[in-house]
């Protein structure tokens, strides 16, 4: 390779499972956790090449694109719930070349030590990536190997696996430049292409100590926000190339009120006609009728709740923070704007017992939301759940299996306790699809139709050709899986 040529690192995207069937999905829109790498890297002068296996399922084009921008270093992403399908994708990397691998994503971050037991994998970056992986593909592109001051990475020498110190979380994420979403062929996106729809995230971080989620694992404990000024300005710029459209993916964006009333208030002295969903989900004991009205005015079209639990003292034991009051509240305040909502709850927490499950189910019904979703509890690596769950609990189904697919949307459950038995969680979880199934068929077609439909769903031959029917609009279909999405992972 000639020296005189920039650094250059090719991205390589594996596929995700559909919620639906053996499948795999399309995305919805790039991955933004690539864009900001890629923008990042870009301004330090080095050559991105990206690959998306969603939507270019041909390993002969990345075959192609690897010869031909002869990359000296190749990332991979994965979440936990796609690590499977990221192994495989780095075999195919291997079948074409002998490039040095380096993954990185949440499930590198839990479990980083553990990833690189594949002896296909080089390098792996716990955290954020931005700094690492400038300095692992200088260090590459230099011919260097002395990888132990690379803070975040793991790597491999003759003694075994190495882990790095922890790098030092982004502060100044407004020094960052915007995604660098123009790197894709954002053609090949749903919702980018026909809806002019991207993803933005406002800031990093969450503060809270939900014992089921693994973001504090890769994003940290801290709520690190970028400055209103810096994000509406993003979100001009995205305008100006023809987008109307943009979904927050923020872990905790009300954290401070204050900040998220200023977004709304730039948004309007900016003149932009947009609309945003945040469909991550909110706080609801961060929310004021104030903030909802701004968000309202300022083209706020939908939002999701994280409620998790309709039992007090199980928010409790996760540690939530949160009371139902608070819950109730939020949503009533998001009605009266005219802001659509949904409320997210899990079954199966740690303490759980089938009463509890049942008043989880109870409150749900009586919550005048738009939609409920019930998931099935999906311990991640790393997470104090998965801990708590090999001490106290008894895994139905090995992590390796779970996590092949999607599991939150399934109704098996992963673990059981002699609490909350194998069987009393299926009867619980069947009871919880139901009721998410009333309230789709309700919101899609009226209240008293959408039961009629409701009930044809129930009955079992037919089950099968009613969630058909009921998913065969386009649109509807793009609802029913963006509103689905409340995986913590």
């Amino acid at each position: 390779m000639l020296k005189d040529k920039s650094a250059r690192i090719l991205f390589v995207i594996p596929r995700v499972k559909s919620l639906f069937g053996d499948d795999y999905a399309r995305p919805g829109h790039p991955h933004i956790g690539i864009a900001y790498l890629s923008s990042f890297l870009k301004q330090k002068g080095v050559s991105v090449a990206i690959f998306d296996a969603g939507v270019d399922r041909n390993n002969e084009v990345l075959a192609k694109l690897i010869n031909s921008f002869e990359p000296e270093l190749i990332g991979v992403t994965a979440f936990s719930y796609c690590f499977h399908l990221a192994e495989e994708l780095i075999q195919t990397v291997r079948s074409y070349s002998m490039i040095p691998v380096v993954m990185g994503g949440p499930h590198v971050s839990a479990a980083g030590k553990e990833v690189m037991e594949n002896k296909s994998i080089d390098f792996a970056v716990r955290g954020e990536g931005e700094f690492a992986l400038l300095e692992l593909i200088n260090a590459v592109h230099n011919d260097e190997h002395d990888f132990g001051k690379i803070s975040g990475l793991v790597w491999r020498n003759d003694s075994g696996i190495v882990e790095n110190p922890q790098r030092p979380l982004i502060t100044e994420l407004d020094a960052l430049p915007f995604p660098d979403y123009e790197s894709f062929n954002l053609n090949n996106y749903i919702n980018t292409a026909k809806e002019k729809r991207l993803p933005i995230i406002t800031s990093r971080g969450c503060p809270y100590s939900c014992n089921f989620c693994s973001v504090r694992l890769s994003m940290g404990s801290r709520f690190r926000p970028r400055s209103p000024k810096n994000i509406v300005e993003e979100i001009a710029h995205w305008c100006n190339k023809g987008f109307r459209s943009f979904d927050i993916n923020d872990d905790c964006f009300n954290f401070d009120i204050q900040r998220a009333i200023s977004i709304c208030d730039l948004i309007l002295e900016y003149g932009l006609e947009v609309s945003y969903q945040l469909y991550n989900g909110i706080r609801a004991d961060r929310t004021t009728e104030e903030l909802l009205k701004k968000m309202k005015v300022s083209g706020c079209a939908f939002l999701s709740f994280g409620c998790e639990s309709g039992s007090e003292k199980i928010l409790k034991a996760i540690k939530k923070g949160l009371t139902l009051e608070k819950v109730r509240q939020a949503v009533a305040w998001s009605n009266k704007v005219g802001i659509r909502n949904s409320v997210n709850f899990i079954i199966g927490h740690p303490h759980e017992t089938y009463r509890t499950a049942m008043e989880t189910l109870d409150f749900a019904r009586t919550l005048p939301a738009d939609f409920v979703n019930i998931f099935n509890l999906v311990p991640y690596p790393g997470t104090e759940l998965y801990r708590w769950i090999e001490e106290n609990g008894n895994f139905l189904v090995d992590r390796k299996i779970y996590l092949k697919g999607v599991a939150a949307y399934d109704d098996n459950p992963i673990f059981e306790t002699k609490e909350f038995t194998k069987e009393e969680r299926i009867r619980a979880l069947k009871k919880g699809r139901a009721l998410y199934e009333r309230r789709i068929m309700q919101f899609r077609l009226g209240k008293n139709l959408g039961y009629l439909a409701y009930l044809f769903m129930r009955i079992r031959p037919l089950a099968k050709l009613g969630r058909t029917l009921a998913l065969s609009n386009n649109f509807w279909n793009k609802i029913y899986l963006l509103l689905s999405h409340g995986s913590r992972e």
